[in-house]
């Protein structure tokens, strides 16, 4: 399990149309569900460049996170439309749809950590 990770000495994977999004973005899978003891499945850094979508699609059974690290997106979660900055968080609970666009003229930087469902996970950590 790693403990420290630098984003620039993992190399980036290019995705078009990523969900049937428009343009490429480009992501670092920073770390993966074997580092960690819980339910996380992996934790990347993400760059979407201006035009460029990640497009619309549901999640079930797990959540995700996405953490703004640099831009400006709009970020559409169950068709609730809001434009995020650096520092702002969207979550998109299992059952939920969400996208995001870059609609702006510089790049959009963001973590994104997914985390799958545990029976009774909510239970189990609440004591």
């Amino acid at each position: 399990m790693r403990r420290v990770v630098k984003t620039h000495e993992i190399d980036a994977q290019t995705v078009d149309r990523n969900h049937g999004g428009k343009g490429v973005i480009q992501f670092r899978r920073l770390l993966t569900g074997k580092d960690f003891a819980g339910p996380i499945e992996f934790v990347d850094f993400t760059v979407i460049p201006p035009g460029s979508t990640i497009g619309i699609h549901r999640h079930d059974g797990n959540e995700e996170i996405y953490l703004i690290a640099a831009g400006r997106p709009r970020v559409a979660v169950d068709g609730e439309e809001t434009q995020l900055e650096r520092g702002s968080i969207a979550v998109v609970h299992s059952g939920q749809t969400h996208r995001l666009l870059n609609d702006t003229s510089d790049d959009v930087e963001i973590f994104v950590v997914q985390v799958a469902l545990e029976k009774n996970s909510l239970t189990t950590r609440q004591t």
